[in-house]
């Protein structure tokens, strides 16, 4: 017999390529897995895995156990998601992944009011700098600020956003205000640093052509860089030169005048918040809930 232990501990083995990784994701030791794995495996009489001195490999026995692992894990949860969701009360614990920046200031927030509605749900909030393997890693679903190229996620947009250009006013005031995404070319821009992303290259729209097919390509310089987008508004705010923020991160600034939008017909169309999870046949109904509280807050787009 082979209980679900069983089933997660061989997919730990195949997904992290490692027995001591596999271990640490199941929170037990390397010399345990080993042990639990050979056992599993005299069971059935065949090898799951050829081991070498650098890596784990899957044999095609390991890969057909797997693909039915992966299935009898799904089923049982969602034995227990729809056994959960004949109580009147949603119960249980819901993972999602978020954006750290818009974790911390729109998604913490929203998550805990719908906490003191919900009492009977725990819900852990993973801000992280990359999606994360949503299935691998046991996520319900992720609020993200770009559509991954992919078919493997259900994904939908909960709210409207794009990328704006700001500076302070005392910057403007020194070095001009510019009247069209080529004058940029002559300012201080504030570069953010992005994983597949040139950082003196920003795509610009006109907004109302939502199409992408218009796009202006704008070379800039500057001397300050950063991977993180606090750092860049605070530059800005500070009189450093230009930057090109979400409008959900920087709107209370310009709404206060501490920031000015420079050229506001244009904007980079690559920020609306998603969300994005597995597919799974039934939906739990705490995931259900949050999913549509999150929805409802964010639909207005109050930074728009």
């Amino acid at each position: 017999m082979h209980d679900r232990g069983d089933l997660l501990l061989v997919l730990a083995v195949k997904e992290t390529g490692s027995l001591t990784a596999a271990g640490r994701q199941l929170d037990i030791t390397g010399a345990a897995v080993t042990k639990r794995l050979a056992q599993i495996e005299a069971r059935l009489a065949v090898r799951l895995f050829r081991r070498t001195t650098r890596s784990v490999v899957a044999t095609p026995e390991g890969e057909l156990y797997c693909e039915l692992a992966r299935r009898l894990l799904e089923d049982f949860e969602n034995l227990e998601a729809r056994v959960a969701d004949f109580g009147s009360t949603p119960v249980g614990v819901v993972k999602i992944a978020c954006n750290v920046g818009f974790g911390r200031q729109w998604a913490g927030p929203t998550i805990e009011a719908f906490s003191r509605l919900y009492p009977s749900v725990d819900i852990e909030l993973h801000a992280r700098n990359r999606l994360p393997d949503l299935q691998a890693e046991g996520f319900d679903g992720a609020l993200w600020l770009w559509h991954p190229q992919s078919t493997q996620w259900i994904i939908q947009t909960l709210a409207k956003n794009h990328r704006a250009m700001v500076a302070a006013p005392a910057y403007l005031e020194r070095a001009g205000t510019p009247r069209t995404p080529e004058d940029l070319a002559g300012h201080a821009c504030l570069l953010m640093l992005e994983r597949d992303m040139p950082a003196n290259i920003w795509r610009l729209n006109r907004l109302g052509d939502e199409t992408g097919e218009a796009a202006i390509d704008v070379r800039v310089t500057g001397r300050l860089r950063s991977n993180n987008g606090d750092v860049l508004r605070d530059w800005a705010i500070g009189g450093a030169g230009i930057a090109l923020r979400p409008v959900w991160d920087v709107f209370e600034h310009i709404r206060s005048g501490r920031l000015t939008h420079v050229l506001p017909a244009y904007a980079k169309l690559d920020s609306d918040v998603q969300w994005i999870a597995p597919y799974r046949s039934h939906l739990p109904q705490r995931v259900r809930l949050l999913k549509e509280f999150l929805a409802a807050r964010l639909r207005e787009a109050p930074w728009l």
